[in-house]
């Protein structure tokens, strides 16, 4: 299951939020599930500005079996890191073919513009050149 982790700090690496994951995680562990992230399974994205200046930094964790993700979901949602209360939730992948900004569907030329030509256009039958 992927989980994404949203309004972390800005410059935050993989590295940094596995750290953050397991040692928050194992912390009051009761069972002898011991939670292992490696880096490569995270994958960091930051939205930016204009100017192309980082502006938000989200993390997507990939964890299975699905009942442990969903105790690291319940477990970190809200929690502070760096000064950063952070959002934690399943990470739905968004299908292109539902995407209603995609599927304009362009009016035919008949019906936006059903005038043939101006009404206040009259032909100049009293004009002379000067």
């Amino acid at each position: 299951m992927n989980i994404l982790f949203k309004n972390i700090p800005i410059g935050t690496t993989g590295y940094d939020l596995a750290e953050f994951i397991e040692s928050e995680f194992n912390l009051d562990s009761i069972e002898n599930k011991k939670l292992s992230i490696t880096v490569c399974c995270i994958e960091m994205m930051e939205r930016q500005d204009h100017f192309c200046h980082p502006v938000k930094q989200y993390g997507i964790v990939r964890l299975s079996p699905p009942d442990l993700a969903i105790k690291v979901i319940r477990r970190l949602d809200g929690l502070f890191f760096d000064t950063l209360k952070i959002s934690v939730r399943e990470y739905y992948i968004r299908s292109v073919k539902n995407d209603p900004r995609l599927n304009l569907i362009d009016a035919p030329e008949m019906d936006m513009e059903k005038r043939i030509k101006d009404r206040r256009e009259h032909s100049l039958i009293y004009s002379r050149h000067i």
